[in-house]
């Protein structure tokens, strides 16, 4: 191996004195040492001259305590115009000094859960990251802002805001909301107080039809977020029916020993009630009853029964007969005190 090494050694210097004796290679040779000290002038002369270089450093928020969560985050880059002598920008370039700006939340946020800088505060961070003949021309951006919440977050359920109506002969059976219930960040202050979350508001009337809409939680709210961001809102709409049921009419707080009987005994209610809920009421979840007070001063021998459980998907009510003939009835066995 060592003596190979005196051998390269010596080709080597053979290529090179043969090479030196051409013509071209001197010529080539020369030119090559012009060109160098072209572009060594050209330098001393472009680098020593202002320029001004765009830079899109990577924003990056420093110090988030463990118990937050960023929200809504910074901007991933800001595009900043620098001016200085050439060779300084593209020291910049070549080094990555300026790939990266960090932002330190505990210096700049407030109780509201907000991050912001602003105008020179901006500049000056900027600034500090770069030498001091070097000036910032230009920045994409004026404020850098973000928002932090309670890693905790809170459950609430959501409420419809609006109106929601159907048409004269159509009747709202059910309005759900898909989820009923939604996973809210923000500061603890605001969720100390929060007991529910609303949908934007909805505006439907006049339904002939069941109807679905997507709708977004928040309405641009800044500094609180929704998991999920979005609801469905179903509305459930069905026509009115009519339906009619015989009804027995009862006596109400009667004496012990006293009981009343009506003719007929039984009374026909008609009412309106949606297609949906139709088969899901019977002649048990009405009363029609006379009380006994009714007829304490009565001697016309008849009465008016009054209807006292109604469900609540029925509307229109009617009685028929709306008066009924009674006679009171005394137990024989019954002695009176």
């Amino acid at each position: 191996m060592a003596g190979k090494q005196p051998r390269q050694l010596e080709s080597t210097k053979h290529f090179l004195r043969n090479f030196l004796h051409i013509n071209d290679s001197r010529e080539f040779l020369i030119f090559l040492l012009f060109l160098l000290v072209a572009f060594f002038f050209w330098y001393l002369t472009n680098m020593t001259n202002e320029y001004e270089m765009k830079f899109s450093p990577t924003l990056k928020l420093k110090n988030v305590p463990q118990e937050l969560i960023v929200i809504e985050p910074l901007p991933e880059k800001i595009e900043v115009t620098l001016k200085d002598k050439g060779d300084k920008l593209i020291e910049y370039k070549a080094r990555g000094i300026f790939k990266e700006l960090d932002i330190d939340y505990r210096q700049y946020a407030n109780a509201s859960g907000r991050t912001a800088i602003f105008g020179n505060e901006l500049n000056r961070l900027i600034t500090d990251k770069l030498a001091s003949s070097t000036q910032v021309v230009k920045l994409s951006l004026d404020t850098l802002q973000c928002y932090v919440a309670s890693a905790r977050g809170v459950k609430v359920p959501v409420m419809v805001n609006g109106r929601i109506e159907a048409s004269s002969q159509y009747r709202v059976n059910r309005v759900k909301v898909s989820p009923d219930s939604v996973t809210v960040y923000a500061t603890a202050a605001y969720l100390d107080s929060l007991k529910a979350v609303y949908t934007p508001r909805i505006n439907h009337t006049e339904l002939t039809d069941s109807v679905s809409q997507v709708l977004t939680l928040g309405n641009g709210q800044r500094g609180v977020k929704y998991v999920p961001s979005e609801v469905v809102v179903n509305v459930a709409v069905s026509p009115y029916v009519t339906k009619s049921l015989e009804v027995p009419i009862t006596g109400y707080l009667f004496p012990y020993g006293m009981s009343l009987k009506t003719f007929p005994s039984k009374a026909k209610i008609s009412f309106r009630i949606s297609l949906e809920d139709y088969n899901k009421v019977s002649e048990k979840d009405f009363a029609l009853q006379v009380h006994y007070t009714q007829i304490q001063n009565n001697h016309s021998g008849k009465i008016t029964p009054k209807l006292e459980n109604v469900p609540n998907c029925v509307t229109n009510v009617s009685i028929d007969p709306e008066e009924v003939d009674y006679i009171l009835e005394v137990n024989p066995l019954y002695i009176a005190p």
